[in-house]
């Protein structure tokens, strides 16, 4: 199944930033890498839906990466 790769950094003040390349205005912070991701999801559906919404292409899962949000987070958004 599809899904959007997130790529994790870390900040010289120790938070955790999570960034989608496939979506680049979702992005989120952390204080740990679990906080962060669970961020990203939000911040990704939240994306999504203000496309949706304003009747912008939500684009395809491209991107190569590890750790990626699925498509069902954002079920609630397509539907």
């Amino acid at each position: 199944m599809p899904g959007y790769a997130v790529t994790l950094a870390r900040r010289y003040d120790g938070l955790f930033i999570a960034s989608f390349p496939d979506v680049p205005d979702a992005v989120a912070y952390g204080r740990d890498s679990d906080e962060a991701l669970e961020e990203a999801a939000k911040s990704l559906e939240a994306a999504i839906r203000r496309r949706v919404l304003g009747g912008e292409e939500v684009p395809e899962p491209r991107a190569e990466g590890s750790v990626r949000i699925y498509q069902e987070v954002l079920a609630s958004v397509l539907a």
